[in-house]
């Protein structure tokens, strides 16, 4: 489940609580399956979901975008694609031409933003490794050209075999902030394995460029933490939360 907020073009005019987006992962592996749960989304309320790109070639690309755009519901965000340090089983080379793939992918369906996994630092040196993510986040953006689809870079493991993320010396808010373009931004993930589940400093700053905030769904507590998904939305709406020094209880 992913919280983020709407970039529509009157967004500065608009109040930040009716900006708030939420959405959910589609579960479907076959077209027919796709097609029974596109039709209770809009009794459930749901205007976006994420899907992952071994789903969308067992369906079809195209048969996922009319699917989907016949109940109006819109992709939020494709995942996976990445693995630019050789620690996810591919050559830097190998990766660029995957998530190159996954581009079209992402546009074909009309995705908002498409998730990629940069791959930890693996036997590279820190600087060779970093250097190897930014130009394979580099590479990737030129691919989509001008169109308006933002990459999607985790905070923590999704995969949870670690390999699959990057550990900057800075923090990975600020490493992307600073080192990055502005299509690339953070998805925050916030997992419930302790009771306390506390948001990196800069968080809010961070949703309001474009970052998203993942609730977990590979977490074996996903379907506790969804519950957490109320506390996120009130502290979104507070004028005066402190960034820095805000926690989430898990019930």
């Amino acid at each position: 489940m992913d919280v983020f907020l709407e970039q529509q073009p009157d967004w500065a005019q608009r109040s930040l609580v009716s900006r708030i987006a939420v959405s959910h992962p589609l579960r479907a592996l076959t077209a027919d399956e796709l097609l029974a749960e596109a039709e209770q989304l809009p009794g459930r309320g749901v205007r976006y979901v994420s899907i992952r790109r071994q789903q969308v070639q067992q369906i079809d690309a195209g048969r996922v975008q009319h699917i989907l755009a016949d109940v109006g519901v819109s992709v939020s965000s494709l995942g996976y694609c990445g693995g630019f340090t050789g620690s996810l089983g591919m050559s830097f080379e190998q990766a660029q031409e995957d998530t190159a793939r996954a581009v079209d992918m992402a546009l074909e369906i009309g995705a908002r933003s498409l998730i990629v996994l940069p791959g930890c630092q693996n036997l590279h040196t820190y600087r060779h490794a970093e250097q190897s993510i930014r130009m394979g986040l580099q590479s990737a953006i030129s691919h989509a050209g001008q169109v308006q689809l933002n990459l999607l870079v985790p905070t923590a493991s999704l995969l949870g075999n670690y390999h699959d993320n990057f550990r900057s010396r800075e923090g990975m808010l600020e490493w992307l902030e600073n080192s990055t373009s502005h299509r690339v931004q953070p998805l925050i993930v916030v997992r419930g394995k302790n009771r306390t589940c506390r948001l990196p400093g800069g968080w809010r700053k961070s949703l309001s460029g474009g970052g998203v905030l993942r609730l977990c769904q590979m977490c074996r507590n996903y379907e506790r933490n969804s519950r957490v998904l109320n506390r996120l939305l009130r502290i979104l709406t507070l004028k005066h939360a402190q960034t820095s020094d805000l926690s989430i209880t898990v019930d």
